[in-house]
């Protein structure tokens, strides 16, 4: 085996030893010593910097070490040198790619949209077939609020791959930024229909709805959301005001009660909670709450007009007194 081994190097190194850097750079690889491979490599980069191949070894010894985004970076200049042979681009596989996407990942997730950007769009050029860089693409221009490109590369992906969730979903939100309301719709139940975890995709189609004021409907998918993540606030609060605005007051009650459980500093909710139990004739319930928000927000008129509202239905003279002369204050408070 030992013989076999070396032989193997022997053949490896005369059959591209155009440079000792180069020689030892390939049995430093084979020997898992990526560092060393690294100084010989970049010393064949300086020797020849237009060669491609010196590139596309610095950005494999590259790897070995897990500097993705220095990998990157020499694969990309691989590829642009050898526009005329494309001997070097063939030789650009799967390692190559998916250490492009890597290198993506991380600036994307580093904020740097930009030279993520350049990383996945030269993803696409190794492999016009893999959809995932597309998507990545599409992903970064719905960000940054470019939702035609986002729009081009998410359809491109979901052609590549028709069963990908993830591009049906971001094909509607282009299609809803474009106020394509319907055909964002069908995007997005394409999107549930392969991915049926999928939250955001139920949450937006919740918002869809709510916004068309098809309440009933949007507590469905509201509620589907929760189903998947109970500690989800967004869409507890929002299915909380479908019931509310779908006059359920009963449903919208608990709805909002558990959503305090999980988010008891939320000023606005305690204020819904509190006119849902005036809607409701609990009285000394929204009382109470009312006087969560005064906890909260100090200065809150409204908070106060509902209380005074309240203690005049109730024929609370003393409270209700007590309550106006408190906004009065707090009226000249605000105009100073």
């Amino acid at each position: 085996m030992k013989k076999i081994a070396a032989l193997s190097i022997i053949l490896l190194i005369a059959a591209c030893a155009t440079t000792p850097h180069k020689s030892s750079g390939l049995i430093y690889m084979q020997q898992g010593q990526f560092d060393k491979a690294v100084k010989e490599f970049k010393l064949w980069v300086e020797e020849t910097p237009n060669n491609p191949e010196a590139h596309l070894w610095l950005g494999r010894a590259y790897i070995g070490l897990r500097k993705y985004t220095d990998a990157a970076d020499e694969f990309v200049k691989a590829y642009d040198l050898d526009s005329d042979t494309g001997k070097v681009r063939k030789e650009m596989q799967e390692n190559e790619l998916n250490t492009l996407l890597t290198a993506g990942k991380q600036m994307f997730q580093q904020g740097d949209d930009e030279k993520a950007l350049k990383y996945f769009k030269y993803a696409t050029k190794l492999n016009p077939e893999d959809e995932r860089p597309y998507l990545a693409v599409a992903i970064i221009y719905n960000k940054q609020g470019d939702y035609q490109k986002a729009y081009e590369y998410a359809k491109k992906a979901s052609e590549l791959n028709p069963k990908d969730a993830q591009a049906h979903f971001y094909m509607a939100k282009f299609l809803q930024a474009e106020g394509k309301n319907d055909a964002a719709k069908n995007e997005l139940l394409k999107t549930i229909e392969l991915d049926s975890t999928f939250s955001k995709a139920y949450f937006d189609l919740g918002v869809m709805f709510f916004d068309e004021k098809n309440f009933k409907e949007a507590e469905k998918y509201f509620k589907k959301v929760i189903s998947l993540d109970s500690t989800n606030l967004d869409a507890w609060l929002n299915l909380g005001l479908s019931a509310y605005r779908n006059n359920d007051y009963e449903k919208a009650e608990k709805v909002f009660k558990k959503y305090l459980e999980l988010n008891p500093e939320d000023s606005q909710t305690w204020f819904l909670l509190g006119t849902t139990y005036f809607q409701l004739k609990k009285y000394e319930d929204a009382i109470k709450s009312f006087d969560e928000v005064i906890k909260l927000e100090p200065k809150n008129v409204d908070a106060y007009n509902f209380k005074a509202l309240i203690y005049n239905k109730m024929g609370k003279k003393k409270e209700l007194n007590e309550t106006l002369k408190k906004i009065q204050e707090l009226q000249k408070e605000n105009k100073q």
